[in-house]
């Protein structure tokens, strides 16, 4: 290691009071001189800089209680711990603290037990306010040491929002009740711990009872919904962190801004057993803001068992949205092969606009075609130099009647649009009406002609 990364490591030390091997002597044998002689001894709590511009820290006893012995070096990323005091005392030190864990006692025990000796020597929430670049509770939080916790609690120690979540997510269900009891005081700031509980509850719901501590059964419901939707909006949505929201009260009302509700997030996703665990909270015909409704989110899961389901809630599956586009015109955009199978089995079969353009142009090109030819039908029989005029008539006519029977056959397909058609072609359908009627009767009247003759 370089000496350039051995001073950046070393530019903030923490100073083992000579006092302190005393102190842990009359805390462990509850020796009341001991731990007044090490108090009264103890230095005076400042943070020195030298000319190398290296910080020299010493606390008060009560952070020492908490760590117990000196970190080796450039284990802490905080402070680098030096101790003041001889070989014999750090021997003594190190020789207690492993004769106490053969015993059966775990660290965790054994500072609680010392906070609560200390407690009457020291004044423990007075030195709780000192301020350190490591705080008392992220210390302890670190080390999962749940018992010094509860004992610092009741001494007046407060937490910031992480801390306090982090201490709930470790804490045993004896320990979480006594915690809620004292969340209306131990917390820095309600509102940030709640809001933190809230994200974090998208992937834990170990939290909910922390929300159920901070506020009242229908803002729970409220935050809980809103943790399910923003579960269903991140790239890892799980079914199974959706579902254990929903036991714990979760209904999927809560909507993104675009109107879109949790409810149609999860049919979106394909989560069917999340999506029937809600099915009685949700009004089945709601729509978001682009005029759509579950089956248009059905159609984007492209999964069978999901639009049978939601077929299954009456759900129109025909429901074009505010841009004109239905759940089968979706199925063809998203090239959702299932669901537009699963369309197309009930009869729900439409064209794109382009196809729709030629169907159209297709039908109403034979119906001009129709309307053209009556007067080439005039032209043929009122001309002089044709002469064989029955055939004539008679090839005309047969042409005309194919013709408009095309478009009349394809205009009733049920793929055929059914939006209403311009002026135009009302009056190109008028002419092939018109122009097929008189074409009949004019034949009919050759061949009776013919026949009189």
């Amino acid at each position: 290691m370089t000496n350039k990364v051995v001073n950046s490591l070393m530019e903030h030390v923490l100073i083992w009071p000579a006092q302190y091997p005393l102190l842990l002597k009359g805390l462990v044998e509850n020796n009341g001189a001991f731990i007044l002689d090490a108090l009264e001894a103890w230095p005076e709590c400042e943070t020195v800089t030298d000319q190398q511009g290296v910080r020299s820290s010493v606390l008060p006893p009560l952070m020492y209680i908490l760590w117990l012995k000196p970190l080796e070096p450039f284990e802490s990323c905080r402070y680098q711990h030096i101790d003041d005091y001889d070989q014999a005392h750090q021997t003594y030190c190190d020789d207690l603290l492993l004769h106490i864990g053969a015993a059966g006692i775990s660290q965790d025990e054994l500072i609680a037990k010392l906070l609560g000796v200390f407690s009457h020597y020291a004044d423990i929430k007075t030195q709780l306010t000192y301020q350190t670049e490591t705080t008392p509770a992220s210390l302890l939080l670190s080390k999962s040491y749940t018992r010094s916790l509860g004992v610092l609690l009741q001494y007046g120690l407060t937490l910031t929002a992480e801390e306090a979540c982090d201490l709930w997510d470790i804490a045993d269900q004896e320990m979480q009740l006594d915690l809620g009891g004292m969340l209306e005081v131990v917390l820095q700031d309600k509102v940030e711990t709640l809001q933190l509980a809230v994200e974090r509850l998208q992937g834990d719901d170990t939290y909910v009872g922390l929300l159920k501590h901070l506020c009242s059964g229908e803002e729970v419901e409220r935050l809980l919904d809103q943790a399910l939707l923003a579960h269903l909006m991140s790239k890892n949505a799980k079914q199974s962190i959706a579902l254990k929201l929903i036991e714990q009260g979760a209904t999927g009302q809560s909507k993104d801004p675009a109107g879109k509700s949790a409810m149609m997030w999860l049919v979106e996703q394909g989560f069917v057993s999340a999506v029937q665990a809600l099915t009685e909270y949700h009004c089945h015909q709601s729509l978001d803001d682009l005029g759509r409704n579950l089956m248009h989110y059905a159609v984007m899961s492209n999964s069978t068992a999901m639009l049978e389901l939601v077929e299954s809630m009456n759900v129109d599956p025909r429901l074009a949205d505010v841009t004109g586009t239905t759940p089968y015109r979706l199925a063809n955009q998203a090239q959702a092969v299932a669901a537009k199978k699963f369309l197309e089995q009930r009869g729900i079969i439409e064209l794109s606009f382009a196809a729709k353009y030629e169907k159209v142009a297709r039908v109403y090109s034979l119906y001009a075609l129709v309307a053209i030819l009556m007067p080439v039908q005039l032209n043929f029989f009122f001309n002089e130099t044709h002469s064989n005029k029955l055939s004539a008539t008679i090839m005309i006519s047969s042409l005309t009647l194919l013709f408009f029977a095309l478009a009349r056959w394809q205009k009733r397909s049920p793929l055929y649009p059914q939006d209403s058609s311009p002026w135009s072609l009302i009056g190109v359908n008028v002419l092939a009406w018109l122009s097929m009627s008189l074409q009949v009767l004019f034949s009919v009247v050759v061949l009776i002609a013919v026949m009189g003759s």
